[in-house]
């Protein structure tokens, strides 16, 4: 990919929550998967879980976890990130916690993008009560959930992207 392939991506790439039925297929999410197992992570430990969920009944309560999104359920593949800082917590000790963050955060970036690439749309999902989420899914002791991830063929016309600007992003430190 170059530069201009790139920053085109970036650019059009935006958040979907309207999907069509039509199943994402194996070999597509396989894809999405290898691009989070090749996301960078603190000192490459993986400190993330990733949760495919097809139980429609469980999708229905996560959308009640979720502020009522009920796109969260109408997406064909639904896929959830967690921390889990028992992975690093000998290297990292309280930091892991942290990095652990970083790590389901990145690949959830990670997903997002390739999904992208694979003519799949997305939309990230950070509002939702962590407590039920993990009460609903009966994470194991420890981890925690950190994006939800709808992934399908998109059924809206995405809006235009506004954002804050180079300039206002920076801060310059002498």
């Amino acid at each position: 990919m170059n530069e201009k392939s790139f920053f085109s991506l970036l650019k059009k790439r935006r958040s979907i929550r309207a999907f069509k039925t039509e199943r994402v297929t194996d070999l597509k999410l396989n894809k999405i998967l290898q691009a989070c197992d090749m996301a960078p992570s603190a000192a490459g430990l993986q400190a993330f879980e990733i949760y495919q969920i097809k139980n429609n009944e469980i999708k229905k309560k996560l959308v009640s976890a979720a502020r009522d999104q009920v796109f969260i359920s109408e997406a064909p593949l639904l896929l959830v990130f967690c921390a889990n800082p028992a992975r690093s917590i000998e290297r990292f000790g309280e930091r892991s916690n942290l990095f652990s963050i970083q790590d389901a955060s990145i690949a959830t970036a990670y997903a997002q993008l390739t999904a992208y690439v694979l003519g799949l749309t997305t939309v990230w999902v950070g509002a939702f009560d962590e407590n039920k989420v993990t009460e609903i899914l009966r994470l194991p002791e420890g981890q925690k959930p950190i994006a939800m991830l709808p992934i399908g063929q998109g059924n809206e016309k995405p809006k235009e992207k506004v954002t804050r600007g180079t300039k206002d992003l920076l801060h310059i430190i002498d």
